[in-house]
């Protein structure tokens, strides 16, 4: 009987096999047939990895028969993805070098295809060579001078991407598709709560397009992408770790990511610190209260199916960073401040923990793939004096938001669907002496649907969202003004139609019109005090009403294998913009009153119908198989409808040139960024001269085993020009960094 069970295992185990398929392969350069060690593979169908060795192999073993989708990604080279059958010969896979990879532009914003030629809007993709030569200590460095993206600080730690324009609570900016529950938003003053210098890659999504994501996107998407759920499975243990140092304010960075896979498990574990002093500005000062410091820890876990994917993180980290000090006296100006009182320096201190969760799978029926994402998030800060540690104000805001959608039958063969819902529920205090606003709770519930339909050279694409905003705000007394109990409620239905037209296999036709909406914040609804962190006091308006948007864009893209290159031009028509505006007093605190000669500027939240259009262009060049070229030129313009008269904060005339030179193991390129005079300001906004900066980069790749080393240096403005950024809330007293050295290692095992 031993004998019978031990032959039918043989068998059992020899009829397995013989059912079971590998494919293997070597991944060579392309420009020289050397093999390719580290090479990026990712089995599409089931959702797993691996790495070539030193002999640019690989193998995925125990394969069912039938087609497969790898993809192929190595940086300095282009990305590849080939269709395979197992069973299948031995493959040999060549690599190009190059930096213009249309493979690599996958819009997390554009769920029916993945072709860029195809894309119903302006995108930006920044990953791979580009992000590790981009790559900055935060996101607003990271993302300025591409085309229609500009920066907005309060100091070093908090710089903020800017799109067309457009800025805090109309972009919106996502982790992982979901919002950050953070106060970022709402005060020039509070940081991104995401650490800049980790991502894997990020998207960017502009103009009407982003009706998908909510009401708050009317400028545009930006979504951070990180690993911290595996969305595959590893081949065993891999990682790296990065370090760097920036010598103008002494900055320190590191980080470590691992990834582990086993079976259908994949785990990811992450841990991070950043730490800086004051930066030192173009006339060679320091810059007072600017430093920051960083750190924290995130790890998570997912079972891959061939299915579908569930998986959890968990995340916790802390960030404290100084406000540069605003003068009060609007008589100073910038000249005027070689010694500051640091009496009233203000620090903030910031906590975060979060936790989210990610689902997906394949369904049959009237809904096909299902996506399922949520989390809860526990953010808060406090503006502390540095002086007196006295606590002025602490913020804290605590999320739950569920994100569902789900593709459905399609409605005809040219055509396909998604629909879905997303809830968000938050819980905002505020406390201290100083408090600004109210507490509030939020409620909000969106339901959208969006159809594409494909005609021949045609790409149509409908979609509409209806949201639901409700603001419940206790009576509260501020600054000696009490505000009633009272429940704000706005409800909105937006709209967005957009269509591509193939001209040509290279040359397309896209545009797109859209209606959307912002309901107003608790900031602007009902503000009352000194904010200490901005220098100003800020009177909020109970009777704003919703910002309604409708926007065009229209643009035309040349994708070749040596040319990307993209012009859009848009315009919005926006009712009831909101603003804030100077009432020309100033609140003298020690006696509690209004007053028209010194003191702190008094702003108020006011309401116009204004308009922004503008213009971006980029095209990126490969003259040889080792150098390229990129252009990039943006304009907007933002004006009053009423009065005519210009809106404030809208980013000047900017040009960009940066040529490269990259092989396999090695790049060196400049960057040559020029802003023009802005003289198109708001009657209470200053003017800023035009500035030419100059920064170069190098780095190299060695390669020993399996393991990969990287080496990087990058030089920004070279010349150490002391200049103003217009978009910068403390333009008026203190200028932007001088010459950065920065140095950094990356190690990938």
């Amino acid at each position: 009987m031993k004998g019978i069970i031990v032959s039918f295992i043989f068998l059992l185990t020899i009829a397995i096999q013989a059912h079971s398929y590998s494919i293997k392969g070597y991944v060579y350069d392309k420009n020289n047939n050397k093999p390719l060690v580290g090479v990026n593979i990712y089995l599409q169908e089931l959702k797993t990895g691996t790495a070539t060795d030193e002999k640019g192999y690989f193998v995925f073993d125990n394969l069912k028969e039938g087609n497969y989708t790898l993809r192929f990604s190595y940086i300095g080279h282009k990305s590849l993805t080939e269709k395979i059958f197992a069973p299948s010969e031995i493959l040999k896979i060549y690599l190009e070098n190059g930096t213009i990879d249309l493979n690599e532009v996958v819009v997390t914003g554009n769920p029916f295809n993945s072709d860029p030629k195809e894309l119903l809007q302006s995108s930006l993709s920044v990953a791979n060579l580009e992000l590790q030569i981009k790559r900055n200590s935060n996101i607003g460095e990271t993302l300025n001078f591409l085309p229609g993206i500009s920066m907005r600080s309060n100091g070093k730690a908090t710089a903020r991407p800017v799109i067309r324009g457009f800025s805090n609570n109309r972009i919106l900016i996502l982790e992982n598709g979901l919002r950050m529950g953070d106060l970022s938003n709402t005060s020039s003053d509070h940081a991104v709560s995401s650490d800049g210098a980790i991502p894997e890659k990020i998207e960017i999504i502009r103009g009407p397009s982003s009706l998908i994501y909510g009401s708050n996107a009317l400028g545009g998407v930006i979504n951070i992408i990180t690993e911290e759920i595996p969305d595959h499975i590893p081949d065993g243990f891999e990682g790296n770790f990065l370090a760097g140092n920036s010598f103008n304010n002494n900055e320190f960075n590191s980080s470590i990511d691992i990834h582990f896979g086993a079976d259908k498990f994949a785990a990811h574990g992450n841990l991070t610190k950043r730490k800086a002093g004051d930066y030192t500005d173009g006339t060679g000062r320091k810059v007072t209260n600017t430093y920051l410091d960083f750190g924290g820890y995130q790890f998570g876990l997912a079972y891959i199916p061939e299915f579908g994917q569930t998986g959890f993180s968990y995340k916790n980290y802390e960030f404290s960073y100084g406000i540069p000090m605003h003068q009060h006296h609007h008589e100073e100006d910038i000249s005027s401040h070689n010694e500051e009182d640091e009496s009233e320096s203000i620090g903030i201190k910031m906590h975060k923990e979060e936790i989210k969760f990610n689902m997906s799978s394949d369904l049959e029926g009237i809904l096909g793939k299902i996506f399922l994402k949520g989390g809860y998030q526990n953010y808060n800060h406090k503006e502390i004096n540095r002086v007196t540690n006295e606590i002025g104000t602490a913020f804290g805001l605590k999320s739950y938001v569920l994100d569902f959608s789900a593709e459905h039958t399609p409605l005809s063969k040219y055509s396909e669907g998604l629909i879905g819902l997303w809830y968000q529920n938050q819980k905002y205090t505020v406390e201290g002496e100083e408090a600004l606003t109210p507490n509030a709770d939020y409620i909000s519930l969106a339901f959208f649907v969006l159809e594409q339909f494909r005609i021949r050279r045609t790409l149509l694409q409908i979609g509409l969202r209806y949201e639901y905003n409700s603001t419940d705000i206790p009576q509260t007394e501020l600054s000696g003004r009490s505000i009633s109990s009272m429940q704000k409620t706005f409800n909105t239905l937006s709209g967005s139609a957009g269509l591509v037209f193939k001209i040509s296999p290279y040359l397309s036709f896209y545009s797109n019109l859209a209606t959307a909406f912002r309901s107003p914040t608790i900031e602007e609804l009902t503000s009352y005090a000194i904010h200490e962190a901005t220098g100003t006091f800020d009177i909020g308006n109970l009777n704003l009403n919703t910002e309604k948007n409708l926007g065009l864009d229209f643009g035309l893209r040349y994708q070749s294998e040596q040319v990307n290159s993209e012009l859009n031009l848009y315009y919005n028509l926006i009712d009831d913009y909101i603003f804030k505006m100077p009432t020309g007093q100033y609140f003298n605190a020690a006696e509690m009153i209004f007053v028209d000669t010194t003191g702190i500027p008094v702003f108020e939240y006011a309401q116009t119908n204004a308009f922004i259009y503008g213009y971006e262009f980029k095209a990126q060049i490969e003259f040889a198989s080792h150098f390229s070229l990129t252009l990039m030129n943006d304009y907007t313009v933002g004006k009053n409808s009423v009065t005519k008269e210009y809106l404030p904060l809208m980013p000047p005339l900017r040009f960009a040139i940066e040529p490269r030179y990259f092989t396999d193991s090695f790049w060196l390129g400049g960057q040559f960024h020029l802003a023009a005079d802005q003289n198109k300001v708001s009657p209470f906004e200053e003017r800023t001269p035009g500035y030419g900066l100059i920064n170069l980069y190098a780095g190299t790749k060695f390669i020993v085993g399996r393991n990969v080393h990287i080496f990087t240096i990058k030089v920004d403005n070279l010349l150490d020009r002391t200049y103003q950024e217009h978009l910068s809330a403390v333009k008026e007293f203190i200028f932007m960094p001088g010459r950065e050295i920065k140095l950094s290692y990356r190690f990938l095992f």
